[in-house]
């Protein structure tokens, strides 16, 4: 039996789902009390969201379903800058950097996005050396 490319990209989704899913578990409030299937839905959402995006490293899917989580589905709606950034060529660490930055500093001051318009176009003159 040949094992094809496409069931063993299947497999690794599946762990990394499995991984994903048990790890906000633990660390979300309230996360453990949804549903399995409905936390399957979410995740499967929202990592199809994620790679819609350009993002391809379990880092930044991960990320993505955070910002997801703790923002609502339209949190992308609320900067020009962010989305700027979500469709940016940049390589994706610095995408996945940007983007962690402008989330944290929403949640710390959720009604000032301009605030967290600030702390994205910092965090991408600092990571400038990582490349374009």
């Amino acid at each position: 039996m040949e094992i094809r490319t496409e069931q063993v990209n299947d497999v690794a989704r599946a762990a990394f789902l499995e991984r994903l899913d048990a790890v906000l578990i633990r660390d979300l409030t309230d996360y453990h009390k949804i549903e399995r299937e409905q936390r399957w839905q979410f995740l499967a959402g929202a990592t199809e969201l994620a790679e819609s995006k350009g993002f391809k490293s379990e880092q930044g899917i991960a990320s993505y379903v955070l910002a997801l989580w703790y923002l609502d589905i339209d949190f992308e709606d609320k900067s020009s800058e962010l989305e700027s950034l979500l469709t940016s060529s940049l390589p994706e660490v610095r995408r996945i950097h940007g983007m962690n930055q402008w989330v944290e500093a929403l949640l710390g001051e959720p009604d000032n996005v301009a605030a967290a318009d600030d702390a994205l176009k910092r965090v991408l003159q600092l990571t400038e050396p990582w490349g374009n």
